[in-house]
């Protein structure tokens, strides 16, 4: 008896996805007993392999000095970062995908609008995202 396998066949128009860095959302240890009280969609469109790299390094750097305060000081964290490529990107280019989990109202309301302050837009000029390829939806959990 022979026995065919059936693969699945995506679309033409799917997206690959590629998970780089783990986050809070896919680590429960991480949450722990912290309440979810609003999340932020990131998207930083990188014209080149380069900047995609280099945007990576920024997000894992970043990472590893906010894992690094004690507990308390925990009033947000990032979730998983994803990069999507552009297939009509010739150069390597597409988006990294970030969320930012917020675990405190007020701390939310107060910083919510960080990603366009004066350290964040040098911080897309040093890896070479243009501020015009960053998008950030804020969503709050009721």
């Amino acid at each position: 008896m022979t026995t065919t396998k059936t693969m699945y066949e995506a679309p033409a128009e799917a997206v690959t996805r590629t998970r780089v860095l783990i986050g809070e959302d896919d680590d429960p240890a991480r949450r722990g007993t912290k309440t979810l009280v609003a999340w932020s969609d990131c998207r930083y469109y990188c014209p080149d392999e380069a900047t995609v790299k280099a945007c990576v390094e920024a997000i894992r750097q970043s990472d590893e000095r906010l894992r690094s305060r004690p507990d308390e000081m925990m009033l947000w964290d990032w979730q998983t970062t994803w990069f999507e490529p552009d297939p009509a990107n010739e150069h390597g280019g597409g988006t990294v995908l970030l969320g930012v989990a917020w675990y405190d109202q007020e701390f939310y309301e107060e910083r919510r609008d960080a990603w366009f302050g004066r350290m964040h837009r040098k911080v897309y000029q040093d890896i070479g995202v243009p501020l015009e390829n960053v998008e950030v939806t804020h969503w709050r959990r009721d």
